[in-house]
């Protein structure tokens, strides 16, 4: 890609900037200000209200933990995992178990997945820790006879579920793959290309991207062939106040799933932003939550 113009970078910082397109308050600040406190609240509530068990480990590095709610339930209840968003440099496990109660209360234990933070590690080595609490989770699933499980991820947690499900993976965690039915990509970030020079995103390239690895790194151009055939439906969402380059992502994303005659979905949701399309996980009536909760009532 030639090196962009500082009016075409202007334009980027705007369209990867999402708590710009938000129509809730008069300032992006605010937006911000407001999911943070929101998803803190909504987490430590359900944090005093529900079972779980804390810090569990994934592996070896101080990150690599995981948190799980509903831990009351059978060990062998349908599993729902999350990963949190904040463009791979905000947010934890511990601000993130806002889509809890819900889905609890319904049946699913719910993981909330820690990953250690850009710039501490790149990019690359996030999409690393990832696969490994997946091979981890699956494993865990498999010992426990789980036959059910969910996979969410919101903005850079969805980029790094795409990431995660490659075919180095799947042939890594083998027959384990069939326990995933529904992978949940919310408002993601599909390719790298163009965020890579923006400094709302990748200031002095914190992500650790170069010429090689933003391709690589872009689950757009990834072949997802050998996800045929695992009776996997992938669910793409964005919401109607994301940006046009969010929006126009997650439609290429869904087109792209379908080529490989993947079971995929696509859904604009009105009257929703970046933001709130996830805070409202934490309501049973929120579309995105019905669709979850609809997957384990049609068993």
């Amino acid at each position: 890609m030639a090196s962009p113009s500082l009016e075409q970078i202007d334009l980027w910082e705007k369209e990867y900037s999402p708590s710009e397109w938000s129509k809730r308050f008069p300032t992006a600040a605010e937006v911000i200000d407001y999911h943070v406190k929101f998803v803190t609240k909504e987490s430590d509530n359900n944090r005093s209200e529900l079972k779980y068990d804390l810090d569990l480990e994934y592996g070896s590095d101080d990150s690599d933990k995981f948190d799980i709610y509903g831990d009351n339930l059978p060990d062998d209840a349908p599993l729902f995992v999350y990963i949190h968003g904040g463009y791979w440099q905000m947010l934890s496990k511990k601000d993130s178990a806002y889509c809890a109660r819900p889905l609890v209360e319904k049946g699913f234990r719910v993981i909330i997945i820690e990953y250690e933070l850009c710039p501490k590690i790149t990019l690359e080595e996030q999409v690393q820790q990832i696969k490994r609490a997946g091979e981890y989770l699956l494993n865990y699933a498999e010992e426990n006879r789980v036959q059910h499980i969910s996979i969410a991820g919101h903005s850079a947690g969805a980029h790094l579920i795409a990431c995660m499900l490659d075919r180095c993976f799947v042939e890594t965690v083998g027959d384990e793959i069939h326990l995933v039915k529904h992978v949940h990509l919310i408002s993601g970030v599909f390719k790298l290309e163009e965020l890579r020079h923006t400094k709302a995103v990748n200031s002095g390239n914190l992500l650790g991207l170069d010429d090689t690895n933003t391709r690589l790194l872009s689950p757009i151009y990834s072949d997802f062939e050998h996800l045929k055939g695992l009776q996997m439906k992938i669910h793409v969402y964005v919401a109607e106040h994301d940006s046009h380059v969010f929006k126009q992502m997650s439609r290429e994303m869904f087109e792209h799933l379908q080529s490989f005659g993947l079971e995929t979905s696509f859904l604009v949701l009105p009257g929703l932003d970046h933001f709130d399309i996830v805070e409202k996980l934490s309501e049973k009536t929120h579309l995105i939550t019905s669709e979850i909760l609809k997957t384990i009532s049609n068993q």
